[in-house]
């Protein structure tokens, strides 16, 4: 029964509103849900008329409708919201599809993850590649990945600096200076993986990318430091005030009223800074982060990734690296080179405690984006020396902090784990 139905014609001033609101919102739930776009809506409608009706009204009535972001971008928010989610796959399938039934690119949607991998970690880029997938075979995309970069690798450093200056408009010692001294790598990989692999790419704009790692931050919770320096960084290179203010306003229907009230506040801050705190391009002190002696070269990171991949997740490892391949290899290829050629290859702590900090930090997170990358690490961990035991003890020593629900599922991974591999 189509969901018009639901709702009695208006013959007072009072409920001619709602009905408005039902009716544009209808219109430009058609536009991006496209030929089934009222299916979801009438199956909640069977539970709940109220709350189909609440669905329709709000979101689409009353915010996605309004004039201050075109549809493309607002569908680039939503989804970057719901990335940041990391447990709300069929939403993001019905936005993903709806970026392009309202004049996004499948390029959209991949660089998208690119930037994912950086705002929010490689779980939900492992995870999202799938849904992807998905969309591109049931439309009938043939899709091809752009050209990898044929450089050395040896630039990124310079490559992320200029990068930085460019998107962020902000001495890059500033942005790193409360964390460089007690960790003088992640400062340095914030400049090549973050800014000098992720963000140097072109397949979207600066405003794009800065409506998108907004919308994360603003999802995700808890950034707010980095938040107020993405957002300054929006003003500073030109995304205004208005557009900025209907970005955290959609932060309401996908992350909540308080993501959207914590948002405002950080972006009033930031309009309430004095005009020396916005730094432009051209006001940037010369001298980079740390001295530039040039980046290790691709093909050494790569060959110590492939090596600590072998040594650790061996073929469940390989198995997520290669998932990538017809879609967005460069991303299988980032986690060999950043995730085990940069961090995972490192002597600083012994394999077999690695993986049981990835066990117990995927397994506190709890989200559905996180179920594969937990299975590769308990294996990980088995192949690296940890006893069942110590696994076991590694996820009940995370119930005071992520709760029951989290750690029980973990544990029934664990299980599922344990038993694949017995001989």
């Amino acid at each position: 029964m189509p969901m018009t139905e639901h709702v009695s014609s208006p013959e007072t001033e009072y409920n001619q509103a709602p009905a408005e609101r039902f009716r544009r919102g209808m219109l430009l739930l058609q536009h991006i849900g496209g030929p089934d776009f009222d299916g979801p809506i009438n199956r909640l409608s069977r539970l709940s008329k109220d709350m189909a009706r609440f669905t329709v009204e709000y979101p689409y009535g009353d915010v996605l409708s309004r004039p201050g972001l075109d549809l493309r971008l607002r569908q680039i928010c939503t989804i970057s919201a719901l990335l940041a989610q990391a447990s709300l796959q069929p939403q993001l399938k019905f936005h993903m599809e709806g970026l392009l039934n309202v004049g996004g690119t499948p390029d959209d949607l991949v660089e998208l993850l690119f930037l994912s991998t950086a705002m929010l970690g490689f779980p939900i880029a492992i995870d999202s590649i799938g849904i992807v997938r998905d969309i591109f075979t049931e439309r009938g995309l043939a899709f091809a990945p752009k050209e990898p970069d044929d450089g050395d690798g040896t630039d990124r450093y310079r490559r992320g600096l200029g990068t930085f200056r460019d998107l962020m408009g902000m001495d890059p010692s500033a942005f790193s200076a409360a964390f460089a001294s007690i960790s003088p790598e992640l400062a340095q990989w914030s400049l090549e993986f973050v800014f000098g692999d992720v963000m140097a790419r072109h397949g979207l704009t600066n405003e794009d990318k800065h409506l998108a790692i907004i919308s994360m931050l603003g999802a995700t919770g808890n950034r707010s430091e980095l938040m107020r320096l993405h957002l300054r960084a929006a003003v500073a290179g030109g995304v205004t005030l208005p557009t900025l203010a209907e970005a955290i306003m959609q932060l309401s229907v996908y992350a909540g009223f308080p993501a959207a009230l914590n948002g405002f506040a950080l972006l009033g801050a930031v309009v309430e800074d004095p005009p020396d705190q916005h730094p432009t391009t051209a006001d940037l002190h010369p001298t980079p982060v740390a001295e530039d002696t040039g980046s290790e070269s691709r093909r050494l990171r790569r060959n110590r990734g492939l090596t600590a991949l072998a040594a650790t997740s061996s073929a469940s490892g390989e198995a997520v690296v290669h998932s990538f391949d017809d879609v967005a290899p460069e991303i299988g290829g980032l986690i060999v080179e950043f995730c085990y050629g940069d961090i995972f290859h490192r002597s600083g702590i012994d394999a077999k405690t690695r993986e049981l900090t990835a066990c117990a930090a995927l397994a506190a997170r709890g989200a559905a984006t996180d179920v594969t990358p937990l299975r590769v690490h308990i294996r990980a961990a088995i192949k690296a020396g940890a006893r069942k035991d110590e696994i076991v003890e590694t996820l009940l020593n995370m119930l005071p902090y992520s709760g029951y629900p989290a750690i029980r599922q973990a544990m029934i991974l664990a299980a599922e784990e344990f038993a694949a591999i017995q001989p």
